[in-house]
């Protein structure tokens, strides 16, 4: 960060996030003129895979609604395998869906390249290329309900940067860019990483440059999102990062209104007796906001660059351990940050798969989830 200068107001400062009956209401008035729409999701076993096209499809409207699904295999001894019964079932409803409403494609994204390594945080970055790639579209949404951090983390950090610095023929607009997440903490708190990776990782393209030799003696600071049950996953991040500083963020006020508390008990040997994390530096965001989680863990990193300044500033890392808003309000920290040349990186352990506790190969868990739309990019930002 030396050097980084930041005095300019968030870039997400005013926003627009929209979730149940106004959402409904945002769509219908958003799609009463005609629109074009790509929908990009993932193919998988969540429950909330579809939901989210639902609810675009039943606000009407005129204009193409075309369909991404992301197909990505987590290899053959992944325990997702056991679920492919309710892939199947998320992807007839699916065709159900888009059949007479527009098309629906797939693309093909490899988890592990063919000696072994992980590859899918880089090929998810490649699954679009240029802004030509949407062309003929007034809005991109991107449902990240059925997809992994690893994935939707550097898919909407790439569209963004495509639309930030892509060049357009003139009189063509830029395409709107919109994020939907099928919210449900219970469940998200019931889909159980398996097969954890025994190292931690910084997620592509936001390792910065946290490990050159040149800033190596700049102190770090490391913000996690605390999650449920992701005890084994905050260890071996601290093991990679070896923060100089920790301020982790919990969740409050929260649909639960414990939920916050639950958390410190759950963490409190990992964030007390080891890592000796000063109560002081707790961050509290709304959990059903990921605007606020962007602008509190924003200000924590401007608060220790100015304050570290003396030292040659500092490098922060995130880490994204709980539910998809929380994890969205993460990523949009590291992407403005990273475009400002700072030392941001997003650090991750990825897993062989998933499971879903009290849930059969057969039936699928239950989801009493609730929308939520956020709108990054396009006509509302606009001057």
């Amino acid at each position: 960060m030396t050097g980084v200068n930041i005095v300019g107001p968030p870039r997400w400062q005013n926003y627009v996030l929209e979730s149940g009956l106004r959402l409904e209401a945002f769509w219908q008035n958003h799609l009463s003129s005609v629109r074009h729409v790509l929908f990009v999701l993932g193919k998988g076993f969540d429950p909330r895979m579809t939901l989210g096209l639902q609810s675009l499809l039943k606000a009407g409207g005129s204009g193409k609604r075309d369909v991404i699904a992301i197909v990505f295999d987590e290899g053959v001894l992944s325990p997702s395998k056991a679920y492919e019964p309710l892939v199947q079932k998320n992807w007839a409803a699916l065709q159900n869906l888009i059949s007479a409403r527009g098309n629906l494609s797939m693309k093909l994204l490899k988890i592990w390249s063919n000696d072994g390594r992980r590859v899918g945080s880089r090929n998810a970055a490649r699954v679009f290329g240029a802004l030509e790639d949407f062309a003929g579209y007034t809005d991109i949404v991107i449902d990240i309900s059925a997809l992994p951090r690893g994935i939707y983390f550097p898919l909407i950090a790439k569209i963004l940067y495509i639309l930030d610095k892509g060049t357009a023929d003139e009189g063509v607009k830029k395409p709107n860019l919109h994020i939907v997440a099928a919210e449900d903490p219970l469940l998200d708190k019931r889909i159980l990483d398996e097969g954890v990776d025994d190292t931690a990782t910084y997620v592509h393209p936001f390792s910065g440059g946290l490990e050159m030799e040149a800033t190596a003696d700049h102190p770090k600071i490391w913000i996690p999102v605390l999650g449920e049950r992701q005890g084994t996953q905050l260890g071996r991040i601290y093991d990679l990062v070896m923060p100089d500083e920790i301020s982790p963020v919990f969740p409050s006020p929260s649909v639960n209104p414990r939920r916050a508390d639950d958390l410190l008990l759950e963490h409190r040997d990992l964030l007390f007796d080891r890592l000796r994390v000063e109560p002081r530096n707790f961050i509290y965001a709304c959990e059903r906001n990921p605007f606020e989680v962007y602008r509190q863990i924003r200000r924590a990193v401007l608060h220790y660059r100015d304050a570290l300044q003396p030292l040659g500033g500092c490098k922060a890392v995130l880490s994204a351990l709980s539910t998809k808003l929380l994890s969205v309000g993460t990523l949009l920290v590291a992407y403005e940050l990273k475009q400002e040349k700072f030392d941001i990186g997003i650090s991750h352990v990825e897993c062989q798969g998933y499971t879903i506790e009290g849930a059969s190969q057969e039936a699928p868990p239950k989801a009493e989830c609730e929308l939520f739309e956020l709108w990054l990019w396009g006509e509302c930002y606009e001057a």
